[in-house]
C-alpha cells in the first residue's frame, strides 16, 4: 500500500519522517493495516489529497501490524487512524473510513492561511535586510484579510520607522490589547511632537530659560526616541509642572505614552508614576 505520494514509514523511520518533519510542514499519519477493510476505502482518498496538497501538507503511511511500537505510542486501537502533526506534535485525528469532503477539511485546517505565510516572507525578508519586498507581501496579507494582526502591526512598525506616523497609527489602532500596538501608538506620539527637534537648540533655550515648557516637552519627546527614558520623563514631568495646558495636557499623556512603551513592571514607570500623582495631586 504505497505510492509516490504517500510514502511508508516505520517505528524506525517515524521519528525522522514525522516528528522532524512536521516541524517543516504538517504531517498527516495514515495508520493502517493490510486486512483492513475501511483502510482500503479510506487510502485513495488520502492519496489523491496527498498529490493535491503537495508541498502543503506531507501524508505517510505506517502499518500497524509490522510497526506496534509506534502504533502503541499513540494509543491506536482502530484503524484507519488519521493523526496530523505539526512542530513535533499531534494536532488533530479522527479513526474510521470518512468521506471525502471531511478529509478534505481535516487537510485545509491544516494550511496555513495566505496571510500567515506572506508575514513568515516578510520577516524572512525583513532579517536579509529586504524591507521593500517585505512590505509588499505584508501589505499583501492586509488586502486577503485586514484583521491580520501580525501582518498589521509588523507593517505598523515599518511605517513608523519610515516616518508614515498616521497610518502607523491608525493600523496599531485596530489592536488596541495588543502590547506591541500600544508601543507603536506610544512611539507615534514621540515622534510626531520630536519632529524637526534639534538637541542642542533646545538645549540651549533651557540653559537661557529652564521654564521654557515647550523645549522641556520637545526635548523629552526626543530623548524617549532615543531610549533615554529617565531624562525624557524628567522633561515631560517639567513640562506637567509649567503648563498643562500645552498640547491639550502633552506632558501628561506623553508620560502615559512612556509608561505603555516600559510596561507597568518597570522601575522607572512605577517610580515616575509616583511622581506624576505627586505633582497632579
Amino acid at each position: 500500500m504505497v505510492s509516490q505520494a504517500v510514502p511508508d514509514t516505520t517505528d524506525t523511520t517515524f521519528a525522522q519522517d514525522v516528528l522532524e518533519r512536521s516541524k517543516e510542514l504538517p504531517v498527516i499519519v495514515d495508520f493502517w493495516a493490510p486486512w483492513c477493510g475501511p483502510c482500503r476505502v479510506l487510502s485513495p482518498i488520502l492519496e489523491a489529497l496527498a498529490s493535491e496538497y503537495a508541498g502543503e501538507v506531507q501524508v505517510v503511511k505506517l502499518n500497524t501490524d509490522d510497526n506496534p511500537a509506534t502504533a502503541s505510542q499513540f494509543d491506536i486501537s482502530g484503524i484507519p487512524a488519521v493523526i496530523a502533526f505539526r512542530d513535533g506534535a499531534p494536532v488533530n485525528q479522527f479513526v474510521g473510513a470518512l468521506p471525502e469532503p471531511q478529509v478534505r477539511e481535516f487537510f485545509d485546517a491544516l494550511k496555513p492561511a495566505p496571510g500567515n505565510t506572506r508575514v513568515q516572507e516578510a520577516l524572512r525578508l525583513l532579517a536579509e535586510g529586504q524591507r521593500g519586498p517585505a512590505q509588499l507581501h505584508l501589505e499583501a496579507a492586509l488586502q486577503d484579510d485586514p484583521q491580520d494582526q501580525a501582518a498589521g502591526l509588523t507593517l505598523a512598525l515599518l511605517l513608523l520607522e519610515d516616518g508614515e506616523i498616521d497610518r502607523a497609527t491608525s493600523l496599531a489602532e485596530n489592536w488596541p490589547d495588543d502590547d506591541r500596538a500600544t508601543a507603536i501608538l506610544a512611539i507615534a506620539g514621540f515622534q510626531k511632537h520630536a519632529a524637526g527637534a534639534d538637541p542642542a537648540e533646545l538645549e540651549a533655550r533651557l540653559a537661557a530659560d529652564a521654564s521654557d515648557a515647550e523645549a522641556h516637552y520637545r526635548l523629552g519627546c526626543l530623548l524617549a526616541l532615543q531610549g533615554d527614558w529617565e531624562n525624557a520623563l524628567e522633561h515631560l514631568l517639567e513640562t506637567v509642572r509649567l503648563d498643562r495646558e500645552l498640547d491639550d495636557d502633552g506632558g501628561r499623556l506623553r508620560m502615559l505614552d512612556a509608561f505603555a512603551a516600559l510596561g507597568p513592571e518597570s522601575p522607572i514607570t512605577q517610580s515616575y508614576r509616583r511622581r506624576l500623582g505627586q505633582v497632579l495631586f
